[in-house]
């Protein structure tokens, strides 16, 4: 074995200690402290058959478990992999395919329908089960790194970012400076924790501190939600907009007043959603924050609270050590796809068919995140889609970013996405699904609602079909 490996496979890339910080809320339930079971998580992967390197996924729902799992993969020298665990048996098995991962751990249930391989075997790992692939591949990947999934936005069906866990621990620690994040504070974490965001910003980045971070989960109950920021002393929480809107749908939308910070991020937050809360929220610190919509690190953040409404479009300035510009679209000279620079970015990505994002430009890595912004001229960003949302239907130019916007404009809307397709397969290229709260649109008004669509849209923006989905809006599973 090569000697730097080994070094690194016996190297602490987190100290343990930081995990006493850790504790839960009573939906998701307290079933272990750190001294027992990322000890025994550790034991367990020191002394098993992998490789320093090997891929690890984890498909854990958010508990204390799976960040004690997460560090304990880590500091054994392997390479964590945090993924949805509901996530569909076949996807996993594509998932651990593409990433050569060496072992999965889920809950027992529904591994039989997992393609195993021969000499595949199962084993205990405290409450949970370890799969172990018998004679994996040499691995692709090196001790101290994390892949993190691509986000839904991503054109790949099973592909994640390779980076080094130090990067994600600068770009964590960047993120905290640009909210104010204190030793003092108690965050709570509600967003899945295979996302980006709740991984980096919200739990390396309170943990890196000595803040608290407390561990609660999907679903999100709105109830429980300003139940939960009273009883454990929330001071700082992160929201994605659709839990936003959620919020201030509701009256009065007010949220406790021991909250100090609450950031938003994961997708455009629209303007009058912004100035909404400020409204009912006087003391509320407020932050938009943006990062690289394919599993990147944090980029920019914005302080609503403090600047004008005309910049509450915005996602504010780019965090410390980090560089940005604009690849001009031919079409539209004043706006273009962001490039960032960082000593943060992702090392490579890593997946079926996966394509490096990262290109040089005189003599600097930068990545091109394939969203498109505009950028004015005190260096304030301002978000106008993904590249792939800018279509050309029958020689017209469609927004796909902008259809969904105007949407997520109606009462009820709780999100909304486009499927695009051949336009011989579709009238006007996509399909247009809209999940709605079914106790502002009842299911009864769908048709009436569809038409109500249509006529805010050109002829040519008008989607080959427009699926309804109907929801209670009280416990939202999907956040984005």
């Amino acid at each position: 074995m090569n000697n730097v490996v080994s070094i690194e496979r016996s190297r602490v890339f987190f100290p343990a200690d930081k995990l006493l910080n850790i504790s839960a809320t009573s939906s998701v339930g307290d079933h272990c402290t750190a001294t027992d079971t990322y000890t025994e998580y550790l034991r367990f992967w020191q002394s098993s058959s992998l490789q320093p390197g090997h891929v690890v996924v984890i498909a854990l729902p958010n508990t204390i478990d799976v960040l004690h799992m997460f560090f304990a993969v880590l500091n054994s020298g392997l390479v964590p992999a945090l993924i949805a665990p509901t996530t569909p048996a076949e996807r996993l098995g594509q998932i651990i395919e593409d990433f050569q991962a060496a072992a999965l751990v889920k809950s027992a249930l529904g591994y039989d329908a997992i393609a195993r391989g021969p000499g595949a075997r199962t084993q205990l790992i405290g409450r949970w089960s370890a799969l172990i692939f018998d004679a994996p591949r040499l691995p692709s990947t090196r001790p101290g790194e994390v892949i993190i999934t691509t986000s839904g936005t991503s054109a790949s069906f099973s592909s994640g970012c390779v980076h080094r866990f130090e990067s994600l621990h600068t770009n964590a620690l960047r993120h905290a400076h640009s909210i104010g994040l204190r030793k003092e504070d108690r965050v709570l974490v509600n967003l899945p924790l295979y996302y980006s965001t709740a991984l980096v910003a919200q739990a390396i980045a309170t943990l890196a501190l000595d803040a608290q971070l407390v561990i609660s989960g999907p679903p999100f109950l709105l109830t429980q939600y300003t139940r939960d920021i009273a009883a454990h002393g929330i001071t700082v929480s992160s929201l994605t907009p659709v839990l936003l809107r959620q919020i201030n749908a509701c009256e009065p939308s007010g949220l406790p007043p021991g909250l100090r910070v609450l950031s938003v991020g994961g997708d455009h937050v629209p303007p009058e959603q912004v100035q909404r809360c400020l409204h009912a929220n006087p003391q509320l610190e407020l932050y938009l924050t943006y990062g690289i919509t394919e599993a990147g690190p944090r980029v920019s953040t914005l302080a609503a609270h403090r600047v004008e409404p005309a910049r509450h479009d915005s996602v504010g300035l780019p965090l410390e050590g980090t560089e940005v510009m604009l690849d001009a679209l031919p079409e539209s000279p004043w706006q273009g796809e962001l490039l960032v620079a960082s000593s943060t970015l992702m090392l490579n990505k890593i997946g079926r068919s996966a394509k490096s994002p990262l290109v040089d430009i005189n003599g600097k890595t930068w990545l091109r995140t394939g969203d498109i912004f505009t950028l004015d001229a005190q260096g304030y960003l301002f978000f106008k889609g993904r590249k792939s949302d800018f279509l050309v239907i029958n020689d017209e130019k469609v927004n796909l970013g902008a259809i969904k916007h105007i949407c997520r404009t109606l009462p009820g809307v709780i999100s909304c996405r486009t499927l695009v397709k051949p336009t011989q397969q579709a009238l006007a290229g996509f399909e247009l699904e809209v999940t709605l709260d079914r106790s502002i649109v009842p299911s009864c008004d769908g048709p009436s609602f569809k038409q109500r669509i249509l006529k805010l849209l050109k002829r040519y923006e008008r989607p080959g079909h427009i699926d309804l989905v109907f929801q209670d809006a009280g416990s939202i599973v999907n956040y984005k």
